[in-house]
């Protein structure tokens, strides 16, 4: 259905299909940005985990399908998400060796937590910036600190909210990472990066550089990074 919505009358609603790239002009620079379906992680087989699945017998009628363009039934899930994912990968690779754009930056649902080896070769071989995630339901930006295993890519889970299903019990004034907002301003030279509360408080700041191809390096912060937290 979202992706009829894009066809229909209006033009309000972009995606196109599962997985898409654009490239947008800004004045004086450039960004790539792919849309990448990684949903074939949380695809299982059908009698496993009926609460991070979405192949579960649990919650599927039997015979049900999706139509032509869809798994035909809960047997055919797994396989046809990850058919889907293994035609992807090639097309990853392509746009990103083919980027001539300023910045390059991945939207996904799950974080690079999951799949993470691939997203570590991916961002050193072809210089991704920022990744783009959700899924968990809290806000939190991972860039110059040591636990970042994707550094000096930046990447965001921007997936704030769910209700009991909160990673963690909201702040009545705001003072947490459970619900909220990123606000990103891009130029040229960096994009930065502000984490803002339900509560309407600035929790973190940070300011993203370009990142070049080839393995990591740590030679220090071009501009300190600012966290603030109460």
């Amino acid at each position: 259905q979202q992706i009829a919505y894009t066809w229909g009358p209006g033009g309000r609603w972009v995606m196109p299909a599962q997985y898409w790239s654009t490239k947008v002009h800004y004045p004086g620079f450039s960004v790539d940005y792919l849309f990448v379906d990684t949903n074939n992680v949380e695809a299982l087989e059908p009698h496993a985990d009926p609460e991070h699945n979405i192949c579960s017998k649990e919650h599927v009628d039997e015979g049900a399908g999706c139509g032509e363009l869809g798994p035909k039934d809960v047997w055919d899930c797994p396989g046809w998400f990850q058919r889907l994912w293994d035609t992807q990968v090639p097309w990853i690779e392509r746009h990103l060796d083919e980027s001539a754009a300023d910045w390059q930056v991945v939207v996904t649902h799950f974080p690079p937590t999951w799949n993470k080896e691939f997203w570590v070769e991916m961002s050193g071989r072809y210089g991704i910036d920022l990744i783009v995630s959700g899924h968990m339901h809290l806000q939190e930006m991972h860039y110059e600190e040591p636990s970042n295993f994707l550094y000096p890519t930046g990447w965001l889970v921007s997936g704030g909210g769910g209700g009991i299903t909160s990673e963690g019990i909201p702040d009545k004034e705001g003072h947490d990472d459970q619900y909220g907002f990123f606000e990103l301003t891009l130029t040229k030279e960096v994009i930065e990066v502000v984490g803002i509360s339900h509560g309407g408080f600035v929790r973190s700041q940070h300011f993203l550089w370009p990142r070049h191809r080839g393995p990591p390096s740590r030679p220090g912060t071009q501009m300190e990074q600012v966290v603030l937290k109460k």
